[in-house]
């Protein structure tokens, strides 16, 4: 299907687009009243005109250098067309070539799904961070939180920590009271340890606003503390 154009008009009216052009603008005067309304005009002048060569409208045998204005202007409207479809279906060819790269180097290298432009990985990179660490389980990471209207978002790195276990990310107020900011599984190699070098990431949310939560601890679901951090 060709690319239809307001100024077609002039151009469907003189004869001059040619059988698939036609079809598309014909297509297109059904959905446009402003196109529609202006044809008449147009066909009214290409019947003025029809059967009278552009150059029997010159006063003299024309150069061969020189053509009439209606003549350059078409050929130059079909050569910016033709470019155009040209260079929209190369560009369409690049994208498709692209994922389709894309979608095979993801499956041959198996690159770590919490990529670069991991929500948890922006809030890291933009929000207030605090490290956590405990020397005892070798666990160490990162915690980022930013405000929001309904509480506090909070993203999570986690190195160090071994599988399989079953572990939640805790938020911990002032007043004691407590919140599941996020929960996950580990799987048995890990993450961030040797063989599994990339780190857990992983973001969540608490009620409770930044300036009322206290600490933050990392937890096994039977109450083990991995680390901690206070806030």
């Amino acid at each position: 299907m060709t690319e239809v154009h307001h100024e077609d008009v002039a151009a469907y009216a003189l004869g001059l687009l040619n059988d698939d052009e036609r079809a598309d603008f014909e297509r297109h005067l059904g959905m446009c009243p402003i196109c529609a309304s202006e044809v008449g005009s147009f066909a009214a002048m290409g019947e003025l005109i029809k059967g009278v060569h552009p150059d029997d409208l010159l006063p003299h045998p024309p150069d061969q250098q020189v053509e009439s204005l209606l003549v350059r202007r078409a050929a130059a409207e079909r050569r910016r067309r033709r470019f155009h479809r040209g260079f929209m279906s190369a560009a369409a060819c690049l994208v498709v070539a692209a994922g389709i790269f894309l979608g095979i180097s993801s499956v041959t290298s198996g690159p770590n799904p919490d990529s670069i432009h991991s929500p948890a990985r922006a809030l890291l990179m933009t929000g207030r961070t605090y490290a956590v660490s405990d020397a005892s389980t070798g666990v160490s990471g990162l915690v980022g939180v930013e405000d929001k209207g309904w509480g506090t978002h909070v993203a999570l790195e986690l190195k160090g920590v071994k599988g399989p276990l079953q572990c939640r990310l805790m938020a911990v107020g002032d007043d004691g009271r407590s919140e599941v900011v996020a929960s996950w599984g580990v799987p048995d190699k890990g993450y961030g340890v040797p063989g599994a070098e990339d780190p857990l990431l992983l973001h969540g949310g608490t009620s409770l606003p930044q300036s009322e939560i206290n600490h933050f601890t990392v937890q096994t679901f039977d109450g083990r503390i991995l680390a901690s951090v206070a806030v």
